[in-house]
């Protein structure tokens, strides 16, 4: 998927719910919040964060288009259940099969969060590929069930809740 002008990211489809497409008016802003967290959609009947991905990588953002594409993404947390979040994207590609063995580490560089949350990297077709550490977005994000340590957010706990 792409997540910036320069920046192509990829992550296993096992972590991968479903395309959301979405118009800004779909979001619902929290005060409060890290500005990553652009607020909660309602995907049928529960409440969906919405992440801006490119911005959470720690690049400067692009400004939003009248149709956003997100990507929702999920994890399995012990003792907490399914966590999920969709992360608005540029652009998605195809499913694309990767040989682990060409990966490489990510670079100095790259700015700090995105080496935070970025396993390697992998080049493909002509592309530079980021590897999304999935497990660590939803670690930064909510480092209360999930044992991190930095921006933290209510997330997990609003996930669940359904709408009337």
């Amino acid at each position: 998927m792409k997540v910036s002008p320069l920046l192509w990211v990829v992550l296993p489809v096992s972590y991968v719910e479903e395309v959301v497409q979405l118009k800004p008016q779909d979001i619902s802003p929290i005060p409060a919040v890290n500005p990553c967290l652009l607020g909660l959609t309602n995907q049928r009947g529960k409440l969906l964060w919405v992440l801006h991905l490119e911005s959470f990588l720690g690049i400067k953002p692009t400004p939003l288009a009248k149709q956003i594409s997100a990507i929702a993404i999920r994890t399995q947390v012990p003792n907490v259940g399914i966590c999920r979040i969709a992360c608005v994207v540029m652009a998605l590609e195809e499913i694309i099969t990767l040989d682990s063995q060409k990966f490489v580490p990510v670079p100095k560089k790259i700015p700090t969060r995105a080496k935070t949350l970025l396993s390697g990297l992998v080049n493909f077709d002509k592309k530079t590929y980021g590897i999304l550490n999935v497990n660590e977005v939803f670690r930064i994000l909510n480092p209360s069930i999930v044992g991190g340590d930095t921006i933290g957010t209510v997330a997990n706990d609003l996930a669940d809740l359904s709408t009337a």
